[in-house]
C-alpha cells in the first residue's frame, strides 16, 4: 500500500464514529433545565431559522450575562488590572461563540410554512467559558517559547492578546498558568511582568545609512546583547508616526522625509497588534471591546543619529559584469560583529570550500548595484529564464530596498552554490507594512543564478543545524525546503507549489466558517473553523484565487518540531506554528507537512495539514496520527 493511502485510511479512522446522537423535538422543550431553545417561524426556511436564532441568541446571553456579572465585580476591585472592557461588548464575544453550536430540528418543512427549533445544552456555556481560560493558557505557552527564541515579536503579540483575554475571564483573578519552569504563576499579575520584562530588555541603536543621501537607516534591535529575531516597531521622524516596520533578525529600518534634518528620532516597540488581531477571530472583537493597556517602557526616545554617510559610491565596469575592480564590501556600512554576529551560521556546515567563491560575491554584488539603480534588466545577464522570473517577482513583491552591503555567504552543494544572505526591505503602496528579509541567491552548475529564495530566521536555522546527528546534507536539504516554501507563497509560485505535491496527497484545511448576521443581531465572532480534505487540484486552484485577490503575502515560523522518519533518512514530519498574513487575509495556526526529500531536488508532499489550535484529544497533527 503506498504511503498516501496509508495516512488517508490513518487519518479517517481517527473521525470514526463520532456522530453525535441526535435530540427529537419532545427531549429538548420537555428539558428547559438542561436546554436553551427557541423557535421561528417563516414562509421560508432561512426566514424561520434566522428567526430562531435571534430569540435563542437574547437567551444565551441573558446566561452569559449572569455568569460574568459576579466577575465583573470582582475584576473591578481588583487593582493590579489597568484596562476595562465594555461589559455588553464581552458578553456578545461569548454568546457569538456559544451560538455557533446551536443544532437544529426542522419541526414544519413547508411548503407553506416553515418552523425550526434551534436548542444547545446550557453546558456548552460552560464549556465557552473554559474554553476561553484554555486559550488564555495555550498563548502563554506560544509566548514563552517565542521569547526564549528571541522571536520578540511573537512573544509580546500573544503575552499582550493572553492579558487582554484574561480580563474578559469570568474569575481572571483565579487564573494560573503553569511556566516553562513547572512554576503557577497567576495570570493577571505574570502576564504584564512578563510583557514589561521584555519591553525594557530590547536595546535599540542607529546603525548607519544605506543610501548615499542619508535618508534610509538601519536600526539594530537587540536583547541581552543578542539581536532579536523577529520585532515590529513605529518610528516618528520629526513630523509623524511611521507605518509598522518589522525587523529581522536584530536588523530594522527606517526612511526620512527629503531634507529632512532631524538629529534622532523616538522608536515605539508593538506589542498590542491590533493591526494583526484578524488573524485570530477570537481575539478580533475582544481587541476592540477591550480599552488598550499602555506600556510606556515600549518607547525608546531620541535615537540619535551619527553624520549621514551613506552608501559608498562602486566602480562599475563598463559592460555592467562582476569584475575585481570594484570597492571591496568591507568598506561599505556593515553590521557591527558584537551586536550581530552568528554564532551558529549556516556556513558552519562542513561543505567543501566554493571555488572561486570571488566571482559569485561580485555576482551578487553587481545585483545589488543593479536593484539600488533601479536597473533590473541589467541583471538579466546573470540568471536563467526561471531564474530572472524568479528575481523579477521579487523586485514587484514590494518596493525593494538594499539594506546593507555585506559579502555574502557562499556554500557548495550538490553541485549547486547558495549566496547566503543580503538584507533587504519591502513597502507595499497599498498596505500599511513594511519588513526585513535576508536573499538567497542559488547558482546552478553553469554560474547561473536559477533560484532566490528568503532565508529562515536564524534562531530556526540553528535549531536545524543543533541536530548533532543529521548528516549535513540532510540539514541543507531541510533548509533548502523551508525556505523555498515560503518563499514560494510569498512570491506567488503556483508552479513551485504544485510540483512539490504527491499527486494524491493527503490535504487538509481548515475553513473559516462565518455565518450570517440575522437582523442586525448576529455579529462579532459567528466564526468557526471546518475541516476539509482537498484533493491536489482543488488545493491549487484554490491558491491560484487566493494570490490574485492579494498584493502581499508574508509567513512566520515558529514552534519547529522536525523529525526524521524511518532508516533512509529521507521522508521529515515537520510541525510548525505558523502565522500567515496578507492584503486582505490573515490567520494563525498550526502546520504539519510529510515530506519526502529523497530527491534532493525534486521533494514531495505526502501530507499537509492546518488547524487552528491543538486537538484536545490528539494535540497537533503529527507522524503518528497517519
Amino acid at each position: 500500500m503506498s504511503l498516501t493511502k496509508t495516512v488517508i485510511l490513518s487519518f479517517l479512522s481517527l473521525f470514526a464514529g463520532t456522530a453525535a446522537i441526535a435530540q427529537t423535538y419532545e427531549q429538548v422543550v420537555g428539558s428547559r433545565g438542561f436546554y436553551i431553545y427557541a423557535e421561528g417561524t417563516g414562509a421560508s426556511f432561512r426566514e424561520a431559522d434566522n428567526a430562531a436564532l435571534a430569540q435563542i441568541s437574547d437567551q444565551i446571553a441573558v446566561e452569559v450575562r449572569s455568569n460574568l456579572s459576579v466577575a465583573q465585580t470582582r475584576q473591578k476591585e481588583n487593582k493590579d488590572y489597568t484596562a476595562t472592557t465594555t461589559f455588553e461588548s464581552v458578553v456578545d464575544t461569548y454568546s457569538q461563540a456559544t451560538l455557533t453550536m446551536c443544532q437544529r430540528i426542522v419541526v414544519k418543512n413547508g411548503p407553506k410554512e416553515y418552523r425550526i427549533l434551534r436548542f444547545i445544552p446550557k453546558s456548552e456555556i460552560e464549556r465557552v467559558f473554559a474554553a476561553r481560560e484554555d486559550k488564555v493558557r495555550e498563548m502563554a505557552r506560544i509566548a514563552e517559547r517565542a521569547e526564549a527564541e528571541l522571536k520578540l515579536g511573537d512573544a509580546l503579540r500573544y503575552y499582550y492578546w493572553a492579558q487582554i483575554l484574561t480580563t474578559t475571564l469570568r474569575y481572571p483573578n483565579e487564573a494560573y498558568y503553569n511556566d516553562s519552569e513547572g512554576a503557577d504563576q497567576q495570570l493577571s499579575v505574570w502576564l504584564p511582568m512578563k510583557i514589561n520584562s521584555i519591553l525594557e530588555g530590547i536595546e535599540i541603536a542607529f546603525d548607519g545609512f544605506s543610501d548615499k543621501a542619508g535618508m534610509y537607516g538601519k536600526l539594530s534591535f537587540t536583547y541581552g546583547g543578542r539581536p532579536v529575531s523577529n520585532l515590529d516597531y513605529t518610528y516618528w521622524d520629526g513630523f509623524d508616526w511611521s507605518y509598522v516596520c518589522s525587523a529581522k533578525d536584530g536588523m530594522g529600518f527606517f526612511e526620512l522625509r527629503a531634507n529632512s534634518s532631524v538629529p534622532s528620532i523616538n522608536v515605539k516597540i508593538e506589542y498590542s497588534y491590533d493591526y494583526e488581531a484578524h488573524i485570530d477571530k477570537e481575539i478580533e472583537p475582544i481587541i476592540a471591546a477591550v480599552d488598550p493597556i499602555n506600556y510606556t517602557s515600549a518607547y525608546h526616545n531620541n535615537i540619535f543619529l551619527k553624520a549621514r554617510q551613506g552608501r559608498p559610491d562602486r566602480q562599475l565596469p563598463a559592460n555592467g559584469t562582476a569584475s575585481a575592480n570594484k570597492v571591496k564590501v568591507e568598506q561599505s556600512v556593515a553590521r557591527p560583529t558584537e551586536s550581530f554576529g552568528n554564532t551558529s551560521s549556516v556556513s558552519s556546515l562542513s561543505f567543501a570550500e566554493t571555488s572561486d567563491e570571488k566571482y559569485y560575491q561580485e555576482t551578487v554584488e553587481s545585483i545589488v548595484d543593479d536593484i539600488a539603480s533601479g536597473n533590473y534588466d541589467g541583471a538579466s545577464q546573470y540568471f536563467t529564464d526561471e531564474g530572472y522570473d524568479i528575481f523579477t517577482r521579487l523586485i514587484h513583491y514590494g518596493n525593494a530596498r538594499i539594506l546593507e552591503d555585506k559579502a555574502p555567504e557562499c556554500l557548495t552543494f550538490n553541485g549547486e552554490v547558495f549566496c547566503r544572505s543580503i538584507p533587504m526591505s519591502f513597502s507595499f503602496r497599498n498596505n500599511q507594512v513594511r519588513f526585513v528579509e535576508d536573499v538567497v541567491f542559488t547558482f546552478n552548475p553553469d554560474r547561473k543564478i536559477s533560484n532566490i529564495s528568503f532565508a529562515l530566521e536564524d534562531v530556526t536555522l540553528n535549531d536545524i543545524l543543533s541536530k548533532s546527528k543529521w548528516e549535513d546534507s540532510a540539514k541543507m536539504v531541510l533548509i533548502d525546503f523551508l525556505e523555498n516554501y515560503k518563499t514560494a507563497f510569498a512570491l506567488k509560485r503556483l508552479d513551485y507549489l504544485e510540483s512539490i505535491f504527491s499527486d494524491d496527497a493527503l490535504i487538509i484545511t481548515g475553513r473559516v466558517v462565518r455565518r450570517a448576521n440575522v437582523e442586525n443581531r448576529i455579529q462579532g465572532s459567528a466564526e468557526y473553523v471546518e475541516y476539509n480534505r482537498q484533493t491536489k487540484a482543488e488545493y491549487i486552484n484554490n491558491l491560484r484565487y487566493s494570490f490574485g485577490s492579494k498584493e502581499y503575502i508574508n509567513i512566520r515560523f515558529s514552534n519547529m518540531e522536525i523529525l526524521k522518519m524511518g532508516k533512509g533518512d529521507s521522508i521529515y514530519s515537520i510541525q510548525i506554528k505558523q502565522d500567515y498574513y496578507s492584503s486582505n487575509y490573515g490567520d494563525t495556526g498550526y502546520l504539519f507537512l510529510l515530506v519526502d526529500a529523497s530527491d534532493y531536488k525534486r521533494p514531495v508532499i505526502h501530507v499537509r495539514t492546518w488547524q487552528p489550535k491543538p486537538d484536545p484529544e490528539f494535540g497537533i497533527f503529527g507522524p503518528y496520527n497517519f
